[in-house]
């Protein structure tokens, strides 16, 4: 034992030096040096690294030793031992720690801005605040079915989401606290069982497949109410509806997408729904009333999305056309509705309107009217022989679209034949 000094540490070239009971100074080739004990347990070999010198001194070399050597007569494992006195001297993360990490995780595999929303929504304060300050493993049953308890029957949409994010939460924890605190989280206090056993029954099934929509009929109208309004998200939900485009696309349009010259937007494959389908944009193109919305935005350009948030940096929020809606149903009455179920017309809705519309007060062909709804037309031999996107046959169609959103009678609308 004590076979090195401060000196011969210092001096010493690569290798592994010994100084006794296990402990040794090893050098590597470029000159940096680190302390190891060697020791043996049941049977089994391990080094187990005390820090490097001259951060550690050798005193502090044989301390440290010394003190893996104690735990070794009682049997106990000293690498487990300091592993698990790390984990013990770590913060227990929060339900909003969790939380902001599953957030993170979700969103990053998302590209729609109402999914993204919705996660930061649902674990938030909005629906979790009683959780966010609890330590994730403390956190009980009735904690969580107080959570639950006030969306499980008013509003099943939000239940159906909120409570699988919660689930992931304490999912995510179990593992997090396990493998980075050493603490066993034996069950899930989102379980399902143990929820049904408080009197939790499966959310109502929802209706899919049909959002709110205003009649054509009472579009022009709603377009005169919607343009008395100066805020930037009343502007693009207006333009949403005269391109017919979703509305991801529109809160994540950039300036590098819009040609104004020749009047097209190009929607990049990452900003469509379908773009697993896809292999290229989608070419959009603009009606007069559209392109003056961009250039008034273009006039106030303070960044690089065209419906910039109120920060500039960040686009519009997902929430900000609905906002509109509910501010134009407050001031006249409800008066936007879908007259066949009394429910608030919706942004997505309009898409639907679009589509009666053309079906029924316009003679375009449908390839053109599906082409300009961003769906696929025709089979799969079709598809990989046509080479047009049939643009200036649905600037026609936009245009037509546009007048009639204006007011603009459109009985001697021109015909466009299906030529083939």
């Amino acid at each position: 034992m004590g076979k090195l000094t401060d000196r011969k540490v210092r001096a010493a070239g690569a290798g592994r030096h010994g100084d006794g009971g296990g402990l040794a100074l090893v050098v590597a080739p470029s000159g940096s040096r680190k302390w190891v004990l060697r020791y043996q347990l049941n049977g089994v070999r391990r080094d187990m690294g005390l820090g490097s010198f001259p951060s550690v001194s050798l005193s502090d070399a044989r301390i440290a030793a010394g003190d893996a050597r104690k735990l070794l007569a009682a049997g106990i494992e000293p690498i487990d031992a300091r592993l698990s006195a790390r984990k013990a001297e770590k913060p227990i993360p929060t339900f909003r720690d969790i939380a902001a990490l599953v957030i993170a995780e979700a969103q990053a595999k998302s590209v729609n801005a109402k999914v993204r929303y919705q996660w930061e929504r649902h674990l938030g304060d909005a629906y979790c605040g009683p959780l966010l300050e609890k330590r994730v493993h403390e956190i009980t049953t009735v904690d969580v079915a107080t959570v639950l308890t006030p969306v499980w029957r008013t509003k099943p949409e939000v239940a159906r989401k909120l409570y699988p994010a919660i689930q992931r939460v304490f999912e995510y924890a179990r593992v997090k606290l396990r493998d980075e605190h050493g603490i066993t989280m034996n069950t899930n206090p989102a379980l399902w069982a143990d929820l049904k056993a408080l009197g939790f029954e499966r959310p109502k099934a929802l209706s899919r497949g049909r959002h709110p929509s205003l009649p054509y009929e009472h579009v022009a109208a709603f377009i005169a109410d919607l343009r008395a309004r100066e805020a930037i998200a009343a502007r693009s939900l207006e333009f949403l509806i005269l391109t017919n485009v979703r509305t991801d696309a529109v809160l994540k349009a950039r300036w590098p997408e819009f040609d104004l010259e020749n009047a097209v937007w190009t929607v990049p494959l990452a900003n469509l729904k379908d773009r697993e389908h896809r292999n290229e944009p989608f070419r959009v193109p603009l009606p007069a009333r559209a392109l003056d919305i961009v250039r008034e935005m273009q006039s106030a350009k303070i960044g690089e999305f065209v419906f910039p948030g109120k920060r500039g940096g960040k686009p519009l929020s997902n929430m900000a056309m609905l906002t509109v809606l509910r501010r134009m149903n407050n001031v006249s009455g409800n008066r936007w509705i879908d007259p066949k179920d009394g429910r608030p017309i919706t942004a997505h809705g309009f898409r639907a309107t679009f589509r009666t519309w053309a079906e029924e007060a316009v003679s375009f062909p449908n390839s053109v009217i599906e082409q300009a709804m961003g769906h696929v037309v025709g089979n799969a031999v079709e598809r990989a022989y046509r080479r047009t996107d049939v643009l200036e046959k649905r600037r026609a169609l936009m245009e037509a679209w546009a007048s009639y959103c204006g007011g603009v009678n459109l009985r001697n609308v021109i015909r466009l034949e299906n030529r083939g």
